[in-house]
């Protein structure tokens, strides 16, 4: 059997990093390796981050990318959680375009760039690792965050070095706020609370008048 037949045994799985490929291609590192640049460059394997890929099959018959891109957004750093501009943009509440995946995680900040987009991780403290849902999309299970948590990291990170929070400093970011509630706002004072600094506590009533306009 020739290492492409090998190959074909990796089609269903959604993804797989180095130690797979040994297992199933049985080759020495610097064959495999050999091996791999190969199907890069020829198309039959996609490289979602250094030592972790999927094959053009399995991506190819993906009905719904986005959220296979998802899912991946998912993996690439563990444990992270979509949210920032990407669920914000789902909800509307963005006047600018985004574009690629944004997370946030434990660890350190990153990006990966891949054929299927761009993903970007920011770190947040353990503290705040809470407030996202689990989507089952088909075989996938995604955590992405709620609208009320999105909204919190991104005010969060924006803010960080901030000493103050005016109003206008808020408006600067033309936020829509249409979509958001009263409930969404009990949610996000529930973590601005958590932080435990006025500047954030601060946030709930500024984003409060302007639900109430």
């Amino acid at each position: 059997m020739n290492q492409v037949s090998k190959l074909k045994k990796l089609e269903k799985l959604s993804y797989f990093d180095k130690n797979t490929l040994l297992q199933v291609i049985c080759l020495r590192d610097n064959s495999l390796y050999a091996n791999i640049k190969r199907w890069l460059r020829t198309g039959r394997l996609i490289q979602l981050k250094r030592g972790l890929y999927v094959t053009d099959i399995f991506y190819s018959s993906m009905a719904d990318k986005t959220s296979y891109a998802e899912f991946v957004a998912n993996k690439l750093r563990e444990p992270s959680y979509l949210s920032l501009e990407y669920v914000l943009q789902k909800y509307g509440m963005l006047t600018e375009a985004v574009y690629g995946y944004t997370s946030v995680t434990l660890k350190t900040k990153k990006a990966y760039k891949n054929r299927l987009g761009v993903f970007s991780y920011n770190s947040i403290s353990p503290k705040f690792f809470t407030g996202y849902e689990v989507r089952e999309i088909g075989q996938f299970s995604v955590y992405e965050a709620t609208k009320a948590k999105a909204l919190f990291d991104y005010l969060y990170l924006k803010f960080f070095r901030t000493t103050n929070i005016t109003k206008e400093m808020f408006e600067s970011f033309r936020l829509n706020l249409d979509s958001f509630t009263r409930q969404d706002v009990r949610e996000l004072k529930g973590y601005c609370d958590k932080a435990g600094i006025e500047k954030y506590r601060k946030l709930v009533k500024i984003i409060g008048g302007q639900i109430d306009k």
